[in-house]
């Protein structure tokens, strides 16, 4: 019994625990002020294992032999993405990181997964990007579920202070998924 772990990064950052269970919600915001709003947007949904070579393939990043067969084993696959960070009164982004957790799973365990982390500020002056504090995705022994981490370092040049937006998701065998935000 093959499984296999795949991570892929993408950072367009200069290009322009406990977990809580998430439904499906588009936005949350907190109150804005003069730095933005700090928002989180969600995505997710089921994947087919075609849908799921073909994005490898497309992100530049295709599935091996062994990754194939790992993923024709489960018996579905799924994606959860969420996106956190600072929007302007415009509603475009101002600093933003996202996490992409898709994993494939049969109901006795995760099959394979593959994680996707960006960061993106509109205005690389202004908001510094400083890197990623975390990023990365684990497994336990078992393989019940994958989690995967991503928090990228911002620093506003206006105060001085570094800004951590963060993702947490962790997706299961069943399908199932949880997830946090902050920073």
């Amino acid at each position: 019994m093959r499984r296999v772990a795949i991570v892929t990064v993408l950072s367009g950052a200069l290009a322009a625990g406990v977990l809580a269970a998430g439904p499906a919600a588009q936005a949350e915001t907190k109150p804005a002020d003069k730095l933005g709003k700090e928002v989180t947007t969600t995505s997710q949904g089921a994947l087919s294992k075609k849908d799921l070579v073909s994005e490898a393939q497309r992100s530049g990043q295709p599935l091996t032999a062994k990754e194939k067969a790992s993923v024709q084993a489960a018996e579905y696959c799924r994606y959860y993405q969420r996106t956190r960070g600072r929007k302007a009164s415009n509603g475009k982004w101002i600093i933003a990181v996202t996490n992409r957790l898709t994993w494939c799973y049969n109901g006795y365990s995760v099959r394979s997964y593959r994680a996707n982390f960006k960061a993106y500020t509109y205005n690389k002056y202004k908001w510094v990007w400083k890197g990623w504090a975390v990023k990365k995705v684990t497994h336990p022994s078992n393989w019940a579920y994958a989690t995967s981490y991503a928090q990228g370092a911002f620093r506003y040049t206006g105060n001085g202070y570094t800004y951590k937006p963060y993702v947490i998701i962790r997706g299961y065998k069943n399908g199932a998924y949880k997830w946090k935000t902050g920073g």
